[in-house]
């Protein structure tokens, strides 16, 4: 089922096959942009048939500096910024413009339809659903919509001159945590 063809858009970055995954296989943690290994590795279970399927990292608290030393480079006003990196904006335009296209293609939707069902037992229909909303969500945000992100509100103070200002955008660094049941649309939206 799964077949790197040469014109394939997952030839640019499926680096399993879901539908033949074995204990072979090993995830890595992201750190500073760069796929790094751990120490030591726990099985994942196939959620359909109870039995070890892949390794995941057993990340322990001895291998976090990596982690931590990345979150103090980022800088404090963050990286997207849109007052200090405007043109971030137009990239994570383009970037939904290319994700909106990939995610179109039939082999593409169907792998990440399966990854997804592989971590998480859910129906073709539940899973496809999260995969069609998440694509929604980047064809919304092509070309200008990204600057919505930025968008902020202010309210008047108690003084003169006062006011505060919020915006949606985040400052310094940030992690993300995806919850089991929503691998894909939650940590996305």
């Amino acid at each position: 089922m799964f077949s790197k063809r040469s014109f394939s858009h997952l030839n640019k970055f499926a680096t399993i096959d879901p539908w033949n995954l074995s204990t072979k296989d090993v995830g890595q943690n992201l750190c500073q942009g760069e796929w790094v290994g751990t120490e030591n590795y726990v099985d994942h279970i196939d959620p359909m048939t109870g039995k070890p399927m892949l390794k995941i990292p057993n990340t322990s608290m001895d291998e976090i500096q990596p982690f931590v030393d990345s979150l103090h480079e980022c800088p404090k006003y963050g990286l997207h910024n849109p007052f200090n990196n405007k043109e971030r904006y137009l990239m994570l335009g383009e970037v939904c413009r290319k994700t909106v296209e990939v995610m179109h293609d039939k082999e593409v939707f169907d792998w990440m339809v399966k990854c997804s069902q592989r971590a998480i037992p859910k129906s073709i229909q539940q899973t496809e659903a999260e995969v069609r909303v998440t694509r929604a969500f980047f064809e919304n945000f092509c070309g200008d919509q990204v600057r919505f992100l930025a968008r902020g509100f202010s309210n008047p103070g108690d003084h003169e001159g006062q006011m505060s200002q919020g915006y949606r955008f985040p400052f310094g660094p940030v992690g993300v945590i995806a919850p089991f049941n929503f691998p894909v649309e939650i940590p996305v939206l």
